[in-house]
Protein backbone atom coordinates (compact mmCIF):
# COMPACT_ATOMS: atom_id res chain seq x y z
CA UNK A 1 0.00 0.00 0.00
CA UNK A 2 3.08 2.32 1.00
CA UNK A 3 4.32 1.75 -2.69
CA UNK A 4 1.45 2.53 -4.61
CA UNK A 5 1.30 6.05 -2.46
CA UNK A 6 4.84 6.27 -3.58
CA UNK A 7 4.74 6.05 -6.83
CA UNK A 8 1.52 8.25 -6.89
CA UNK A 9 3.52 10.95 -5.02
CA UNK A 10 6.42 10.48 -7.82
CA UNK A 11 3.73 11.01 -10.50
CA UNK A 12 2.34 14.16 -8.81
CA UNK A 13 5.98 15.59 -8.49
CA UNK A 14 7.06 14.83 -12.40
CA UNK A 15 4.22 16.50 -13.14
CA UNK A 16 4.33 19.94 -10.60
CA UNK A 17 8.00 20.17 -12.06
CA UNK A 18 6.87 20.88 -15.57
CA UNK A 19 4.91 23.66 -14.65
CA UNK A 20 6.67 27.17 -14.54
CA UNK A 21 5.37 29.33 -11.78
CA UNK A 22 5.48 33.33 -12.82
CA UNK A 23 6.56 35.10 -9.43
CA UNK A 24 5.25 38.26 -10.06
CA UNK A 25 1.97 37.21 -10.94
CA UNK A 26 1.74 35.54 -7.76
CA UNK A 27 2.55 38.10 -5.84
CA UNK A 28 -0.28 40.06 -7.71
CA UNK A 29 -2.57 37.32 -7.30
CA UNK A 30 -1.31 37.41 -3.64
CA UNK A 31 -2.08 41.03 -3.43
CA UNK A 32 -5.41 41.09 -4.89
CA UNK A 33 -6.72 38.20 -2.68
CA UNK A 34 -5.21 40.01 0.44
CA UNK A 35 -7.42 42.93 -1.15
CA UNK A 36 -10.59 41.32 -1.39
CA UNK A 37 -10.45 40.22 1.84
CA UNK A 38 -9.77 43.35 3.14
CA UNK A 39 -13.46 44.89 1.40
CA UNK A 40 -14.77 41.87 2.32
CA UNK A 41 -14.72 42.07 6.36
CA UNK A 42 -14.74 46.00 5.84
CA UNK A 43 -18.34 45.13 4.47
CA UNK A 44 -19.69 42.52 6.96
CA UNK A 45 -18.51 44.54 9.82
CA UNK A 46 -21.42 46.83 11.03
CA UNK A 47 -21.88 48.90 14.71
CA UNK A 48 -22.86 47.08 17.47
CA UNK A 49 -26.36 48.66 17.01
CA UNK A 50 -26.78 47.29 13.74
CA UNK A 51 -25.71 43.53 14.62
CA UNK A 52 -28.23 43.92 17.39
CA UNK A 53 -31.17 45.00 15.03
CA UNK A 54 -30.30 41.83 12.69
CA UNK A 55 -30.21 39.35 15.89
CA UNK A 56 -33.57 40.65 16.51
CA UNK A 57 -35.65 40.80 13.17
CA UNK A 58 -33.74 37.03 12.54
CA UNK A 59 -34.35 35.17 15.37
CA UNK A 60 -37.28 33.35 16.18
CA UNK A 61 -39.83 35.30 18.28
CA UNK A 62 -42.66 32.69 18.86
CA UNK A 63 -41.19 31.71 22.45
CA UNK A 64 -40.06 35.97 23.20
CA UNK A 65 -43.81 36.47 22.29
CA UNK A 66 -45.00 33.86 25.03
CA UNK A 67 -42.74 35.16 27.33
CA UNK A 68 -44.56 38.74 27.27
CA UNK A 69 -47.64 37.39 27.20
CA UNK A 70 -47.02 35.53 30.38
CA UNK A 71 -44.90 38.57 31.84
CA UNK A 72 -48.15 41.21 31.46
CA UNK A 73 -50.27 38.53 32.67
CA UNK A 74 -48.52 37.98 35.66
CA UNK A 75 -48.06 41.79 36.57
CA UNK A 76 -51.65 41.99 36.28
CA UNK A 77 -52.74 39.15 38.40
CA UNK A 78 -50.23 39.88 41.11
CA UNK A 79 -50.85 43.15 41.35
CA UNK A 80 -54.55 42.09 42.09
CA UNK A 81 -53.97 38.83 44.30
CA UNK A 82 -52.14 37.83 46.90
CA UNK A 83 -48.76 38.04 46.11
CA UNK A 84 -47.81 35.28 48.55
CA UNK A 85 -46.77 31.41 48.13
CA UNK A 86 -47.33 31.50 44.43
CA UNK A 87 -44.58 34.35 44.35
CA UNK A 88 -42.22 31.35 44.49
CA UNK A 89 -43.95 28.84 42.09
CA UNK A 90 -44.09 31.70 39.50
CA UNK A 91 -40.58 32.67 39.99
CA UNK A 92 -39.08 29.84 39.12
CA UNK A 93 -41.25 29.38 36.08
CA UNK A 94 -39.82 32.77 34.86
CA UNK A 95 -36.68 31.11 35.48
CA UNK A 96 -36.86 28.08 33.70
CA UNK A 97 -38.59 30.15 30.70
CA UNK A 98 -35.71 32.39 29.98
CA UNK A 99 -33.46 29.53 29.50
CA UNK A 100 -36.19 28.08 27.51
CA UNK A 101 -35.69 30.79 24.89
CA UNK A 102 -31.67 30.31 24.87
CA UNK A 103 -32.31 26.22 24.47
CA UNK A 104 -34.79 27.31 21.80
CA UNK A 105 -31.77 27.91 19.63
CA UNK A 106 -30.80 24.71 19.68
CA UNK A 107 -34.38 22.79 19.25
CA UNK A 108 -34.18 23.24 15.77
CA UNK A 109 -30.76 21.71 15.50
CA UNK A 110 -30.03 23.88 12.88
CA UNK A 111 -27.36 25.64 15.21
CA UNK A 112 -24.07 24.54 13.00
CA UNK A 113 -25.37 25.66 9.83
CA UNK A 114 -26.15 28.85 11.01
CA UNK A 115 -22.61 29.02 12.51
CA UNK A 116 -21.31 28.53 9.37
CA UNK A 117 -23.80 30.28 6.90
CA UNK A 118 -24.13 33.70 8.52
CA UNK A 119 -24.89 34.13 12.53
CA UNK A 120 -22.84 33.69 15.61
CA UNK A 121 -24.41 31.26 18.15
CA UNK A 122 -22.53 32.83 20.74
CA UNK A 123 -23.92 36.47 19.83
CA UNK A 124 -27.58 34.87 20.38
CA UNK A 125 -27.16 32.86 22.93
CA UNK A 126 -25.95 35.95 24.93
CA UNK A 127 -28.27 38.67 23.69
CA UNK A 128 -31.50 36.22 24.06
CA UNK A 129 -29.59 34.95 27.53
CA UNK A 130 -29.63 38.44 28.13
CA UNK A 131 -33.05 40.48 27.15
CA UNK A 132 -34.82 37.37 28.88
CA UNK A 133 -33.25 37.48 32.14
CA UNK A 134 -34.04 41.22 32.16
CA UNK A 135 -37.75 40.55 31.08
CA UNK A 136 -38.06 38.50 34.07
CA UNK A 137 -36.32 39.96 36.67
CA UNK A 138 -38.20 43.45 35.73
CA UNK A 139 -41.84 41.51 35.77
CA UNK A 140 -41.04 40.18 39.47
CA UNK A 141 -39.43 43.37 40.33
CA UNK A 142 -42.50 45.02 39.09
CA UNK A 143 -44.65 42.29 40.77
CA UNK A 144 -43.26 42.61 43.93
CA UNK A 145 -43.49 46.35 44.35
CA UNK A 146 -46.96 46.16 43.87
CA UNK A 147 -47.70 43.37 46.30
CA UNK A 148 -45.73 45.52 48.76
CA UNK A 149 -47.13 48.14 48.58
CA UNK A 150 -50.74 47.37 48.58
CA UNK A 151 -49.81 44.56 51.29
CA UNK A 152 -47.36 46.33 53.15
CA UNK A 153 -45.09 43.69 52.57
CA UNK A 154 -40.72 44.00 53.21
CA UNK A 155 -39.48 44.73 50.23
CA UNK A 156 -36.19 43.27 50.88
CA UNK A 157 -37.34 40.27 52.19
CA UNK A 158 -39.91 39.60 49.63
CA UNK A 159 -37.06 40.01 46.96
CA UNK A 160 -34.49 37.77 48.39
CA UNK A 161 -37.28 34.91 48.90
CA UNK A 162 -38.09 35.61 44.93
CA UNK A 163 -34.74 35.82 43.59
CA UNK A 164 -33.41 32.56 45.03
CA UNK A 165 -36.00 30.38 43.19
CA UNK A 166 -35.23 32.46 39.87
CA UNK A 167 -31.31 32.04 40.06
CA UNK A 168 -31.60 28.02 41.49
CA UNK A 169 -34.34 27.10 38.01
CA UNK A 170 -31.88 29.00 36.04
CA UNK A 171 -29.01 26.86 37.49
CA UNK A 172 -31.17 23.47 36.82
CA UNK A 173 -32.06 24.52 33.48
CA UNK A 174 -28.55 24.85 32.76
CA UNK A 175 -27.79 22.17 33.92
CA UNK A 176 -29.77 20.16 31.37
CA UNK A 177 -29.03 22.07 28.62
CA UNK A 178 -25.21 21.78 29.28
CA UNK A 179 -26.36 17.97 28.23
CA UNK A 180 -27.25 16.90 25.02
CA UNK A 181 -30.46 15.32 25.65
CA UNK A 182 -31.20 18.88 26.67
CA UNK A 183 -30.77 20.62 23.71
CA UNK A 184 -32.19 18.56 21.60
CA UNK A 185 -35.34 17.77 22.92
CA UNK A 186 -37.66 20.45 24.29
CA UNK A 187 -39.09 18.08 26.98
CA UNK A 188 -36.41 17.66 29.55
CA UNK A 189 -36.14 21.43 29.72
CA UNK A 190 -39.81 22.07 30.08
CA UNK A 191 -39.63 18.93 32.72
CA UNK A 192 -36.90 20.20 34.89
CA UNK A 193 -38.39 23.82 34.85
CA UNK A 194 -41.48 22.13 36.17
CA UNK A 195 -40.23 19.86 38.83
CA UNK A 196 -37.98 23.11 39.91
CA UNK A 197 -40.68 25.71 40.05
CA UNK A 198 -42.84 23.30 42.20
CA UNK A 199 -40.16 22.07 44.48
CA UNK A 200 -40.30 25.87 45.54
CA UNK A 201 -43.76 25.80 45.99
CA UNK A 202 -43.62 22.90 48.20
CA UNK A 203 -40.42 25.00 50.41
CA UNK A 204 -42.85 27.97 49.97
CA UNK A 205 -45.72 26.25 52.52
CA UNK A 206 -43.07 25.67 55.23
CA UNK A 207 -43.34 28.63 57.45
CA UNK A 208 -39.82 28.02 59.24
CA UNK A 209 -38.04 28.84 56.15
CA UNK A 210 -39.31 32.37 56.47
CA UNK A 211 -38.39 33.78 60.09
CA UNK A 212 -36.08 36.00 60.49
CA UNK A 213 -33.07 33.63 61.64
CA UNK A 214 -33.60 31.92 58.13
CA UNK A 215 -32.48 35.35 56.31
CA UNK A 216 -28.96 34.74 56.66
CA UNK A 217 -29.80 30.90 54.71
CA UNK A 218 -31.63 32.97 52.34
CA UNK A 219 -28.73 35.25 51.44
CA UNK A 220 -26.04 32.48 51.30
CA UNK A 221 -28.25 30.61 49.10
CA UNK A 222 -28.83 33.29 46.76
CA UNK A 223 -24.96 34.28 46.77
CA UNK A 224 -23.89 30.25 46.19
CA UNK A 225 -26.77 30.28 43.38
CA UNK A 226 -25.35 33.20 41.39
CA UNK A 227 -21.95 31.28 41.58
CA UNK A 228 -22.81 27.97 39.92
CA UNK A 229 -24.37 29.51 37.55
CA UNK A 230 -21.66 32.26 36.79
CA UNK A 231 -19.78 29.09 36.40
CA UNK A 232 -22.09 27.25 34.22
CA UNK A 233 -22.57 29.97 31.90
CA UNK A 234 -18.96 30.07 31.56
CA UNK A 235 -18.65 26.64 30.81
CA UNK A 236 -21.79 26.75 28.04
CA UNK A 237 -20.01 29.76 25.98
CA UNK A 238 -16.81 28.03 26.50
CA UNK A 239 -18.19 24.72 25.18
CA UNK A 240 -19.63 26.95 22.54
CA UNK A 241 -15.99 28.66 21.36
CA UNK A 242 -14.89 25.14 20.88
CA UNK A 243 -17.80 24.08 18.77
CA UNK A 244 -18.49 21.12 20.83
CA UNK A 245 -21.99 22.09 21.60
CA UNK A 246 -22.56 23.70 17.80
CA UNK A 247 -20.86 20.32 16.04
CA UNK A 248 -23.10 17.51 18.64
CA UNK A 249 -26.84 19.44 17.63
Amino acid sequence: MGEQYGDIKELFDKNDSSVIIDASRKQETLKSVKRNLIQQSALSMGSNWQILKYQMFYMDKTILMIHLAICLVIIIWGSCQQWGQISMIVSGALGALSLLEVGNLFFSRMTELGESCYFNVRQLSSFQMVYSGVISLVTLLITTLFASLKYQLDLMKTGLYILVPFVFTECVCMTVMLMGIGRRNLLPLIAAGIFSALFWGVLASIPNLYETSALVFWVLALIAGIGILAIQVRRFFSALDKGEIICAD
